[in-house]
């Protein structure tokens, strides 16, 4: 079940179990990110402000979007 960045507010309230994703808003893949690489790229970001910074092997950045994902705790 695959969650919109409205329901977190930053990187750091994410739990373990979750994952942040990315979905390109011109060629539709989603792709998952590491969270830690990401906070030490950018910082401790509000979700909802990664949507501009996500850029996409296609090439396009405008109207991306963030997604979370929980996975089993137990995996």
């Amino acid at each position: 079940m695959s969650m919109t960045a409205e329901a977190f507010e930053n990187l750091k309230n994410l739990s373990e179990w979750e994952v942040l994703g990315g979905r390109c808003a011109v060629c539709g893949p989603v792709s998952w990110l590491d969270k830690k690489a990401i906070e030490r790229q950018i910082g401790n970001q509000y979700l909802l402000n990664l949507r501009g910074k996500l850029r996409c092997s296609c090439g396009n950045r405008i109207g991306n979007e963030v997604l979370i994902e929980r996975i089993d705790r137990n995996a």
